[in-house]
């Protein structure tokens, strides 16, 4: 059966639409455009959250009600996989390798082969020999840049603290992620220019 019923001035929990939006037939407490029902029933049970956006912090999930003890409250697939570890991991399973562990095309850490490494293989197999101390931040960009653009449209909807990340209170973190990771990738030419970076 359908899930959504019409209503006419209902707003989207997730988006804020207010075009083509219904209100959940199963708990009445979401209205939601098709796009983003499956956010609210990902399973056939309805989560008990909507998104609300606060001054300061960006958008937040809010309960909708009470939640029960052991209850789901939000289902998600991760954006990116990529390893944040200082130590050497494969860049496929994540499993610590040693210095000889290396993919025959670029020469960063590989114990195994599988989808997740062809994504950076070829754009970092330009910097072989070259090295940054943020080499698993620089691959997890790769693989951000690289998602479907449904994917790309959630990811890029969150607050990103970019004023905060350049400003005073983290100057010093902001400079090595620009150094060893955006220049880098530029001087790779990777295809995307600083402000996509």
């Amino acid at each position: 059966r359908k899930c959504l019923s019409a209503m006419a001035s209902a707003i989207c929990f997730y988006c804020g639409a207010t075009q083509l939006v219904y209100k959940c037939k199963d708990c009445e407490y979401i209205s939601s455009c098709e796009k983003h029902l499956k956010i609210h029933r990902p399973t056939g049970s309805c989560l008990p959250f909507t998104v609300i956006s606060k001054e300061g912090v960006g958008r937040c999930a809010v309960a909708v009600r009470d939640i029960l003890a052991g209850e789901t409250v939000i289902e998600d697939d991760a954006a990116v996989i990529a390893p944040a570890s200082g130590r050497l991991v494969c860049l496929e399973c994540f499993s610590p390798v040693s210095e000889n562990a290396k993919c025959k095309d670029c020469s960063l850490p590989l114990c195994c082969q599988g989808p997740r490494h062809k994504i950076e293989c070829r754009q970092m197999a330009r910097f072989i020999g070259e090295r940054t101390p943020s080499l698993y931040l620089s691959v997890a960009v790769l693989r951000l840049l690289a998602v479907d653009s449904g994917t790309w449209e959630l990811v890029d909807s969150l607050m990103d603290h970019l004023e905060e990340r350049k400003g005073d209170v983290g100057e010093g973190d902001w400079e090595k992620v620009d150094r060893g990771v955006i220049k880098y990738l530029m001087n790779g030419d990777v295809g995307h220019t600083k402000a996509t970076l």
